[in-house]
């Protein structure tokens, strides 16, 4: 194989692989990306076997042919080559990399040991505009848990019925739902109700890789699901089991809808956290007419108060929440005022924004009675 890259475009592809490769494998072929030269192009594929990545790239191809070279080793190496050309040529068991006048010399391994690249046959195929794929996500999965027994809550359900996607992630305590309309739906989507969960680590991978311009064609199967864009591609499998009913725990009707200025409440937020005892993270807003007063206390430690204004001029109530929870909302509400619709302060909490009238954000409240406790008292020494 004799191939010569522009930099930066190998750069940017290889960036688009890496991660997909296993860090830490009883297969060393999967710590490796293929290298696939035909043609006027090169394909770069990574797999963990969980989900699979594939990126062209045009370049000069002078002898095609195939070899594997270790992922992190190669990303390493082609952020911090100077600009300019980039030329890969192949001998026995080694590849040669070269770029004005450095040089590198890698071990490979077999291309024929790297795993075939999957084959989907769709039941359904989505076509989505990029921006509302990245707003989806932006959206969702701030509410996915970093470790929960549960498979199903580590990625994001997407639900096709009556010609729109609706698409969720949930810890239990915190939700995201966005709902959009795809430019296409071919299959049988349009007439049924298609879940699919898919895995939180590609849809970080293709998080990174689309814009806000532009189409992306999502492919469902039984098992597993594909991202295309025009030169790259990611192929994933499913995470099999039912996803919680989260229909449920979203109130249909409410009691107060309260406008909140995001960026002042949650300054005061950040400040109550300071002294906010540490089992439930939890805050008191109490809403009296005109104003927010945001309390925290711990035993240990003391207490805070501070107040912001508001529209609410109703009867005073009092609600807890994990201010940690409440952070995460705020930072993904695109809206500097952000409506909380409430039930009672024992009921879901739902936030929304006027801008995106399709999404909104769930908290769970932390139970009053749960901060009221005393504390436990020590044992008093003999």
């Amino acid at each position: 194989m004799k191939v010569v890259f522009e930099r930066q475009p190998l750069a940017s592809g290889v960036a688009l692989i890496h991660n997909i490769v296993s860090a830490a494998t009883t297969m060393p072929i999967l710590s490796n990306i293929l290298v696939d030269a035909a043609g006027e192009e090169v394909k770069l594929s990574g797999t963990d076997l969980e989900s699979f990545g594939q990126v062209r790239i045009k370049a000069q191809v002078e002898e095609g042919g195939r070899v594997t070279v270790n992922a992190r080793l190669l990303a390493d190496i082609v952020r911090v080559l100077p600009e300019g050309d980039v030329s890969f040529e192949t001998d026995a068991n080694r590849l040669t990399l070269l770029c004005n006048r450095n040089t590198y010399h890698l071990t490979t391994m077999p291309p024929e040991d790297f795993p075939d690249w999957p084959s989907l046959e769709p039941d359904v195929t989505l076509t989505l505009r990029q921006a509302d794929l990245k707003r989806i996500l932006h959206n969702t999965m701030f509410a996915i848990p970093q470790k929960d027994p549960r498979k199903v809550l580590r990625g994001v359900l997407l639900e096709v019925a009556e010609g729109r996607l609706t698409c969720v992630a949930t810890d239990g305590r915190k939700l995201g739902k966005t709902v959009v309309e795809p430019v296409e739906i071919i299959g049988e989507g349009g007439d049924a109700n298609i879940q699919v969960i898919i895995p939180e680590r590609i849809l970080v991978e293709v998080n990174n890789a689309i814009g806000e311009e532009g189409e992306i064609t999502l492919d469902l199967g039984e098992r597993q699901v594909r991202f295309s864009l025009s030169n790259l591609c990611y192929v994933s499998n499913r995470i099999e089991g039912t996803y919680p009913k989260y229909q449920a725990v979203i109130p249909e009707s409410f009691t107060k809808i309260i406008h909140i200025q995001k960026t002042t409440l949650s300054d005061s937020i950040s400040r109550a956290a300071v002294v906010a005892e540490r089992k439930h993270h939890s805050i008191i807003l109490k809403f009296e007419a005109g104003q927010i007063v945001i309390n925290a206390q711990s035993f240990e430690e003391g207490t805070f108060e501070g107040a912001v204004e508001t529209d609410y001029e109703g009867e005073p109530f009092r609600i807890a929440f994990n201010h940690q929870y409440l952070q995460e909302i705020f930072k993904v509400t695109p809206d500097a005022v952000t409506e909380m619709h409430l039930k009672d302060p024992t009921a879901p909490v739902v936030f929304k924004c006027e801008s995106d009238p399709d999404t909104l954000y769930l908290i769970m409240p932390v139970r009053m009675a749960e901060l009221e406790e005393p504390p436990v008292e020590s044992e008093s020494k003999a």
